[in-house]
């Protein structure tokens, strides 16, 4: 009967609690502008031992992240204004580092292999790349500077390696 009465009595301290602190909370008038659904993240990840580092800052960035398989990496950071990335790594290993600051700036991403590395960084306005690895031991760097730079890097194969900078 004890056991059952100190179970009831934690219940309702940790309700009590929870009220309080609840009540505790008021909206302040310095964050009144922001808005909480202007920042998407969206991570899926199946299979065993990935890493995903996701960094958002400024206006509206939005980032997709899946990863399978087993022991795949990805560091996304965003800042600067309207910046997305999409990302999709599948197979082990795979090594995939994002960063976009400027704005409106887009980058897709696919790593479908073993031990396949990328690295994508974008700085001023409206620039699009897109890089796709099918295979084992690829690396692509891009970088892209300036306006409107558009760039495609696709390796299909073994060990191949890639890098484009655009200003």
């Amino acid at each position: 009967m004890r056991s059952i009465t100190r179970r009831v009595a934690c219940a309702l301290a940790v309700t009590l609690a929870a009220a309080c602190q609840a009540q505790d909370l008021v909206p302040e008038a310095r964050y009144a502008g922001l808005d909480s659904t202007a920042v998407q993240v969206t991570l899926t990840q199946g299979g065993n031992e990935h890493r995903a580092v996701v960094d958002q800052a400024g206006l509206r960035p939005q980032a997709l992240l899946l990863q399978g398989g087993a022991g795949n990496q990805a560091s996304l950071s965003q800042a600067g204004a309207y910046n997305t990335v999409m990302a999709q790594q599948y197979g082990s290993d795979n090594t995939l580092t994002l960063t976009q600051g400027g704005y409106s700036n887009m980058a897709a991403l696919v790593q479908a292999g073993v031990a396949n590395q990328a690295s994508v960084v974008q700085n001023g306005a409206y620039n699009q790349a897109f890089v796709g690895q099918y295979g084992q031991g690829n690396q692509a760097n891009v970088s892209q500077n300036g306006f409107g730079a558009k760039v495609t890097v696709s390796q299909y194969g073994n060990h191949q390696a890639t890098t484009v900078t655009q200003y």
